[in-house]
């Protein structure tokens, strides 16, 4: 079996990373470069071929998007001109977490877990992002779709929050059930640390951006009417996932404060 190479890139990024968040340690482990080198910004081995993957899933997804215009009663006009940035928000969310993951599973084959549950919570304040986000914007896309003439707007929109609920529960998920990759308590404390760093980056609360983006250039497929409602709605569930994310940072602070050993 082939061993598990890490690089000097992510040794490097990974020591940049426990100085910045003041965490000490004798020597930089194999375990630690592993998991803490591509989340502090090196690029994993095979980088490249992360990259043509992200730009192929974002060409056929909005040549798929756009291709729904071909479907009887749709007019390209009526579909929601920001499903870029939905497909943007999407691949920026998988290019993050696939590779990761991936290092993680490779440091979970080598160096096996620490016995003990994770140690992940997630607070009200996180659970109401996506209700928010998810659950607030289907409502508004059936309302719209079955009281206005936008239909199509609004089943386009539909599909969009269904694929970024869809991606936010795969991450999240994994997350949780992920067991715990340490081998010393350091490790352990950088390893519930992760957890809650993770899932700021499933942060649901995006996928209401494109809205604001819409109402700011006046896009014509939204329901003028609805204007105010969709603004209100991208509003509040950006407002929860900035105050989730001060909480989750304040938490993942507490979790490192307690791992330099004495």
């Amino acid at each position: 079996m082939t061993a598990t190479v890490v690089t000097e890139a992510e040794r490097a990024a990974a020591g940049r990373w426990l100085v910045k968040h003041r965490v000490d340690v004798p020597a930089m482990t194999d375990l630690l470069a592993l998991r803490l080198g591509f989340r502090a910004g090196a690029r994993p081995p095979g980088w490249r071929r992360w990259m043509g993957l992200a730009v192929l899933v974002y060409a056929a997804a909005t040549i798929g998007f756009a291709s729904l215009t071909f479907l009887p009663a749709v007019r390209g006009a009526d579909l929601t001109g920001s499903s870029f940035l939905y497909f943007l928000l999407v691949i920026q969310q998988l290019g993050y977490w696939l590779p990761a993951r991936v290092r993680d599973r490779q440091a979970l084959a080598r160096f096996g877990t620490l016995g003990g549950p994770p140690r992940t919570e997630l607070t009200g304040w996180f659970l109401a992002v996506p209700l928010i986000t998810f659950g607030g914007g289907a409502a508004l896309a059936v309302t719209i779709f079955a009281t206005t003439p936008f239909r199509t707007y609004a089943a386009g929109w539909l599909l969009l929050l269904a694929l970024g609920a869809a991606v936010t529960t795969a991450i999240v998920t994994d997350v949780l059930r992920r067991p715990v990759i340490a081998e010393d308590e350091t490790s352990r404390a950088v390893d519930a640390a992760l957890r809650l760093y993770d899932l700021l980056v499933a942060m649901p609360g995006i996928y209401a951006l494109p809205l604001l983006l819409e109402a700011l250039v006046g896009d014509h497929a939204q329901p003028p009417e609805w204007r105010p409602w969709l603004a209100g709605y991208a509003l509040l569930a950006v407002a929860a996932q900035v105050v989730v994310g001060v909480v989750q940072w304040r938490r993942l602070r507490a979790v490192l404060s307690g791992s330099t050993p004495s």
